[in-house]
């Protein structure tokens, strides 16, 4: 049985790893001044070099080394290693040996002397597989291994790791690698296994295995398998039909008419591929792809366009687009998943259309939970009430513009929402959530009749008001909105009936001037009555430091007086 390539072509030095100079180089000088670390720990995306590098670590701790700190290949122990049969390296899968039996059997072992070389390496891939209990059973060893002992940890997924555990070690994070760097590998390894090809084949294995050099390799070795037979060369068309990429000019020409926001030539591409039995999915992808390389050339990034991305047609379409309708054509592409369920081409279809489509606009976010119900809360009844001015007059008078809108063109509705905000913007935002749930009408005759819609807030807005600094605040922003005449009053509650739909006649819900006094309480504390329970009810308790008057306050109870103990 041959050896599959990514085992075969593994690197046996640090001069071998491809794209991690960084890292090799370190390591390369701790090993030529005897300065290795008790710990390591690899981390990085699959297919980098981690186990790889660790692997070359042990070989270059118990062999021979040149004088740039590589291991020598053909030393005994490096080949061994190589074979696997190197008794004083010791791989463990973090996967299938998580737990805390299997640590503390570890920890039992890492006591023995190395058989042959001068080091036992321990590696243990996937560490983050590890179980919270193996963790803490590995800590001790992990922080004080005996001095013939060097742990290396490899990781995908650093983010699962202990903090714990990563202060133990030297960390160092493998790069994903360039398709530069990758195709460079594949041309090596193409021209020792005689296998003929061209630069864009190559190319294309690289950016589809997306900077892991294990999946290139693996997917170069397909392609060799199924084309490369009997001399003949791989070709990128054979390249993208086994990887399921699809026909990069029938991707080009739908990415244009998306870009063109053309929905007929790009509903009659999506038919013309379905008939011909392409794989939808891959054509999806081509697509994506060639958007994104335009947008990176609507923003002058020239140095990584591709080819197909910066044909004429493609970038006289990106010329005319916007950048906000190709990302939007990107997220509307990408958001596709039951291509890969449905043989269909309705799915991309849909995608397409969507994609074709415009962004619908966003409403604009409110700064808060006050003022987003401060937008919906007056919009419930004011639509009959503008309609019936008549009935909306106060004793007869007909209403004018100024009863109904101010001088700056402001509606009420919009004119309470400017209450609420400067409110916010003052510190006031307790005042505005309790002013959120009240229903304004007015001003009339200089008289905005404020109305709670729920009993239990009639009473918070009484101990709102009856605060001195609350009114100071109040009176200057009601000044600032409606002005210095307008006088707001307090009304009764809102009925269910009122809640649920507007009256039949507005006049039913506006009562007419004269009784507006009676019925409404003033904002300001009636004079001479400080010392009677309406007074307490209109100014509210005593400011004390007493912590349980804070916490009933917070949850919108009315504390009426506070009794001396």
């Amino acid at each position: 049985m041959s050896t599959v390539f990514y085992r075969k072509w593994r690197p046996s030095k640090f001069s071998d790893v491809v794209g991690q100079q960084h890292i090799t180089d370190t390591l390369r000088r701790a090993v030529m001044t005897d300065r290795v670390a008790h710990a390591y720990l690899f981390t990085g995306p699959r297919g980098v070099g981690k186990t790889s590098t660790a692997r070359i670590l042990a070989k270059a701790l118990n062999s021979e080394t040149d004088d740039t700190g590589d291991p020598i290949p053909d030393a005994p122990a490096s080949i061994a290693i190589d074979n696997g049969a190197y008794v004083d390296l010791i791989e463990i899968d973090a996967a299938s040996n998580r737990g805390i039996d299997d640590i503390r059997a570890l920890r039992d072992r890492v006591l023995l002397r190395p058989a042959l070389g001068k080091f036992k390496v321990y590696i243990i891939d996937e560490v983050h597989m590890l179980t919270d209990q193996a963790f803490n059973a590995l800590l001790k060893t992990l922080e004080e291994p005996p001095p013939q002992v060097v742990m290396i940890l490899a990781t995908t997924d650093i983010h699962r790791v202990p903090a714990t555990i990563i202060s133990r070690c030297q960390r160092f994070d493998f790069r994903r690698l360039t398709n530069h760097d990758v195709v460079e590998r594949l041309q090596l390894i193409c021209d020792a296994e005689e296998i003929s090809t061209d630069s864009e084949t190559l190319n294309l294995v690289a950016s589809v295995a997306w900077g892991s050099l294990r999946d290139a390799e693996n997917l170069l070795e397909q392609l060799a398998v199924s084309f490369g037979g009997g001399g003949s060369a791989v070709t990128v068309d054979q390249a993208r039909e086994m990887l399921g990429i699809g026909d990069a000019t029938a991707a080009a020409e739908l990415a244009a008419a998306i870009i063109n926001l053309d929905p007929k030539t790009a509903l009659e591409t999506v038919e013309r591929e379905a008939g011909k039995g392409a794989e939808l999915r891959g054509l999806r992808d081509g697509v994506i792809e060639v958007l994104r390389q335009a947008l990176l050339h609507k923003h002058g990034v020239t140095s990584l366009t591709s080819e197909i991305a910066t044909s004429e047609a493609i970038v006289a379409a990106t010329d005319k687009a916007s950048a906000a309708n190709i990302i939007h054509s990107i997220a509307a592409l990408a958001q596709q998943h039951r291509l890969a369920d449905n043989a269909s081409p309705l799915a991309l279809e849909v995608a397409v259309l969507q994609a074709v489509a415009p962004p619908s606009p966003e409403p604009a976010a409110t700064t808060s939970r006050a003022q987003s119900r401060a937008q919906t809360a007056p919009q419930q009844q004011p639509a009959r009430r503008q309609s019936s001015p008549q009935s909306a007059a106060p004793s007869g008078r007909d209403v004018t513009p100024a009863d109904s809108q101010s001088s700056d063109g402001d509606v009420p509705d919009a004119k309470w929402e400017r209450v609420l905000q400067e409110l916010n913007k003052l510190g006031g935002t307790p005042i505005a959530r309790i002013l959120g749930s009240v229903q304004p009408h007015g001003p009339v005759d200089n008289v905005l009749m404020l109305r709670p819609k729920y009993a239990n807030v009639a009473d918070r807005l009484k101990v709102t008001f009856g605060n001195a600094t609350n009114r100071g605040l109040l009176k200057q922003v009601f000044a600032s909105v409606y002005g210095s005449q307008v006088q707001p009053r307090l009304g009764n509650a809102l009925s269910e009936e009122e809640l649920e739909s507007d009256p039949p006649e507005a006049a039913e819900s506006t009562p007419p001037p004269q009784e507006v006094q009676s019925e409404a309480t003033p904002l300001e504390p009636a004079p001479g009555s400080e010392n009677g329970a309406s007074a307490r009810m209109e100014e509210g308790p005593p400011d004390v430091d007493d912590p349980m008057v804070q916490v009933f306050r917070n949850v919108g109870a009315s504390v009426m007086s506070v009794e001396p103990n």
